[in-house]
């Protein structure tokens, strides 16, 4: 009886033995590895926010814009060239060359050369400046002789009754600034002949005085004497 007792407890103690190592087997028992590789995950970078706008100043902008004026152009010099023929005149015979707006509108400067007693030279070209003339008379703009032209207008004293002053040619150069002395970009120095203007002066039949005048686009129109 003992015999069997003990056969008994040794086959149930060799089967626990078999069943504790199966299960130890199984729980501990490392998982198959595989030869697959890793995924790379590319990582972007998000990129730098804008950089922020700068700050405008409309009150300083505006300030700005009116400080810059717009341009006024007006006569700042005037020069005459007379063409003298086979007449000359003579020193001291006297000539008065004057320039304003066509018409009679006295209202703007003028520009003058009051009292000219030099000789001028048969078959010569004299040039010779005009001053310009204010008193309480407004500014010779551009626009005022673009609207209406120019008068030339030369008067001749003669010294001597009977001595004349043979005239064959006329011209005019004009300058024009504007109020900060900046000369205008297109008519600076604008030049313009009276080829037209031709004939006598002299202090004995009252034929004194040459006229020349131009229009708006400073063209030259007539040259007569009276």
């Amino acid at each position: 009886m003992k015999k069997i007792l003990f056969i008994l407890i040794l086959t149930v103690s060799v089967s626990s033995l078999i069943q504790s190592q199966t299960v130890t087997k199984t729980k501990y028992s490392s998982p198959k590895t595989t030869n697959l590789q890793p995924i790379p995950v590319e990582i972007q970078t998000p990129p730098p926010p804008p950089a922020p706008a700068p700050k405008s100043n409309k009150t300083e902008s505006a300030v700005q814009k009116s400080d810059v004026a717009t341009s006024v152009y007006s006569l700042t010099s005037v020069k005459v060239n007379i063409r003298t023929g086979n007449d000359n005149k003579e020193y001291p015979s006297g000539a008065r060359v004057s320039l304003g707006v066509r018409g009679s509108n006295m209202e703007y400067a003028y520009f003058v050369q009051e009292n000219l007693k030099n000789e001028m030279k048969s078959n010569s070209n004299t040039e010779f400046g005009l001053e310009k003339k204010t008193g309480n008379l407004k500014d010779l703009t551009l626009d005022v002789l673009q609207n209406a032209g120019f008068n030339l207008r030369i008067s001749y004293s003669a010294n001597f009754q009977f001595d004349a002053w043979k005239i064959e040619g006329v011209s005019v150069t004009l300058e024009f600034r504007d109020q900060n002395g900046n000369l205008n970009p297109t008519l600076a120095q604008k030049l313009i002949t009276f080829s037209n203007a031709n004939g006598f002066l002299n202090g004995y039949d009252g034929t004194r005085n040459m006229i020349c005048n131009t229009d708006g686009y400073f063209n030259p129109l007539s040259a007569y004497i009276e």
